[in-house]
């Protein structure tokens, strides 16, 4: 390749992906609380909308704080589709909602099924609850609600498309479907099996499918000597030998309890991008820990 070939096809790539950055940028925009989310949209909208999510990759949704590129794109939204349950949704989300009325804001806690206790664990042998447990994306029938209200706003503030939103919607409900049987073939004849997992994050997913999740934290917080022991030996009466805990948290304390039980830490990270696939891995992980 000469030179002037060699500058030509230079020019035209960069040409190229400046266009490209140009069409997405002037595509109309909805804003989403984390990843997951993101996928439903894009499942649901394919590429006829850009989607902005808040909480970035490797960031916890319980502590996340909106930075002010972010509040710049949330004010040109069509539309802001929240979980209603996690503590920045709650608290930031809210005053620049209101402070948005431009922005549709769609809550889909009001159309689920929500287990009471954001945090379900065990303290002095007994379990106790807090609030309502944020993590319903890890739930496929929850998603399948959460999809119906993404539907419905995408074909309100975009008519135009709403026979593609449906069309494209059935097709995601189809494979969310398959999911859920999958799951429930696979968990079959393991009613009532518990893994042990250092912050809650799957207690929609232990509900659906009769499995018990047994947490390390605390009301949020790393637990405390004592309750560490409790979980440890309840572990060690059960021969449970892995632990999950997800990217985001600190691993140097399961790293700890594991060594302690002979066992394993397992990463696991439910806020991944590829929700799909990433369910099909959990249920995959959790069912080789079941079966050590």
């Amino acid at each position: 390749m000469n030179k002037r070939i060699f500058i030509t096809f230079v020019f035209s790539a960069v040409l190229f992906s400046c266009v490209n950055q140009n069409v997405e940028q002037n595509k109309p925009s909805v804003v989403v609380s984390i990843l997951p989310q993101k996928y439903f949209v894009e499942r649901i909208a394919d590429t006829l909308l850009r989607v902005e999510v808040m909480v970035p990759p490797g960031s916890s949704p319980e502590t996340y704080e909106p930075t002010p590129s972010q509040l710049i794109a949330f004010s040109k939204a069509k539309i802001y589709f929240s979980l209603g349950l996690l503590d920045f949704e709650k608290t930031t989300l809210r005053k620049i909602t209101e402070q948005n009325p431009n922005v549709k804001a769609v809550v889909h806690s009001a159309s689920l099924s929500l287990i009471e206790g954001g945090h379900n664990h065990l303290h002095d042998g007994h379990a106790h609850n807090h609030g309502y447990d944020p993590h319903v994306w890890t739930s496929p029938l929850e998603v399948k609600a959460i999809v119906g209200d993404m539907v419905a706003a995408l074909s309100e503030v975009f008519p135009e498309h709403a026979k593609t939103f449906e069309a494209n919607a059935n097709l995601f409900i189809i494979d969310i479907e398959s999911l859920n049987m999958h799951i429930k073939k696979v968990f079959e004849g393991y009613e009532g099996a518990k893994f042990f997992i250092f912050h809650p994050a799957l207690s929609y997913f232990a509900r659906d499918y009769d499995l018990v999740q047994v947490s390390f934290e605390e009301e949020g917080k790393s637990p405390s000597a004592k309750h560490l022991k409790n979980v440890m030996k309840q572990s060690n009466a059960e021969g449970i030998r892995t632990i999950f805990i997800q990217k985001e948290f600190d691993i140097n304390i399961a790293k700890t309890a594991a060594a302690d039980i002979g066992g394993e830490v397992v990463v696991i990270n439910p806020l991944e991008a590829d929700w799909l696939s990433n369910m099909y891995s959990i249920t995959e992980q959790i069912k080789k820990a079941i079966e050590k």
